[in-house]
C-alpha cells in the first residue's frame, strides 16, 4: 500500500428510519356540519303611490263589477278596496300615499 494515498472512506449508507411505534387508531368525533344558513327573506318592497292607486282602482273596479255596476256605491267600493290593498303583506309598515276626501252624503 502506498503511504501517500489518502485512506478511502466507506460510503455512507442511508440509515433507515426506525418504524414508528404502532399505536391504536385514534377515534375522531364525527364532525357536525354547520347548520345551513337560511337565506334572509327580502324585505317587502314598498309600493309607490302610483302602484298603490292602481291596485286600489283595480280592486274597486272588480267590486263594482260584482255588484253589477249599480250606481250609488262607488265610494263604498273605493274605501273597501283601500282597506283590502292596505292589508296586503307588501303594504305593512309603509305609509298610505294619501287620504281620500270625506265621503259625501247620498242624495246631495
Amino acid at each position: 500500500m502506498d503511504e501517500n494515498r489518502k485512506p478511502t472512506r466507506k460510503p455512507r449508507t442511508a440509515t433507515a428510519a426506525k418504524p414508528a411505534a404502532k399505536t391504536a387508531p385514534t377515534k375522531t368525533a364525527p364532525t357536525k356540519a354547520a347548520p345551513a344558513k337560511t337565506p334572509a327573506k327580502p324585505a317587502p318592497t314598498a309600493l309607490s303611490a302610483a302602484q298603490w292607486e292602481h291596485m286600489v282602482r283595480t280592486a274597486a273596479y272588480f267590486r263594482a263589477e260584482r255588484r253589477g255596476f249599480a250606481p250609488g256605491n262607488e265610494w263604498d267600493d273605493w274605501l273597501a278596496a283601500e282597506a283590502e290593498v292596505g292589508s296586503l303583506p307588501a303594504q305593512n309598515g309603509t305609509p298610505k300615499p294619501r287620504k281620500t276626501p270625506a265621503r259625501k252624503p247620498a242624495g246631495t
